[in-house]
């Protein structure tokens, strides 16, 4: 598999350009995560004031069952204590509920901010990054297998623009009938990235 082109000024450019990708999404990714920590630090007050809560519902509790075991009154006090452990056990659970939601919140805005653009530059790069590679993988496999390069005399013959074959040979039409394929075959495999 050929990854990366054998003429200088293409491999920089492919080079550069996968760095460039490569930096983007770690840019991205950093960013995506600074959002998420800075969204689960509003969650924080939501996560102590669970944790007081339910601290306070525990101790409310021992009271009122404390004072269930006193005589005569016992049920009579036990009650308010109890009603006041309901309400802050209430609050407690709401609290943690607060919390996930903003932990999910703080999840699913990070993951947008990091992959939306992630994936912007990613489908714009890597078909024609990928076509390349399928193409200079055949195109290094004809050339070491061939034993002429016709082919790539044809192709530059076909896709070049009549400008290129006429700076490349005088008369392209005669050099390929004539079996003179080195400099129409050069043409293209530059083209490819490839040396001839």
């Amino acid at each position: 598999m050929k990854l990366y082109a054998e003429t200088r000024r293409l491999r920089t450019r492919q080079i550069a350009l996968d760095v460039t990708v490569f930096l983007w999404t770690l840019v991205w990714i950093w960013l995506g995560m600074f959002a998420h920590d800075v969204i689960a630090e509003l969650a924080e007050p939501a996560q102590a004031i669970a944790r007081n809560s339910g601290s306070l519902a525990a101790s409310l509790y021992e009271i009122s069952d404390t004072l269930d075991e006193t005589p005569l009154v016992g049920g009579a006090l036990e009650e308010p204590f109890t009603s006041a452990g309901d309400s802050a056990q209430a609050l407690a659970n709401e609290s943690r509920e607060q919390h996930a939601n903003f932990l999910r919140t703080a999840l699913w805005i990070g993951l947008l901010i990091a992959i939306a653009p992630i994936a912007a530059a990613l489908l714009r790069y890597l078909p024609d990054r990928w076509r390349w590679v399928q193409e200079a993988t055949a195109a290094t496999q004809i050339r070491l297998d061939a034993d002429d390069l016709y082919l790539f005399a044809l192709r530059a013959v076909a896709n070049r623009p009549l400008s290129e074959l006429r700076k490349a040979t005088p008369d392209p039409g005669a050099a390929l009938a004539s079996g003179d394929y080195d400099t129409l075959a050069r043409l293209e495999l530059e083209q490819i990235g490839l040396r001839p």
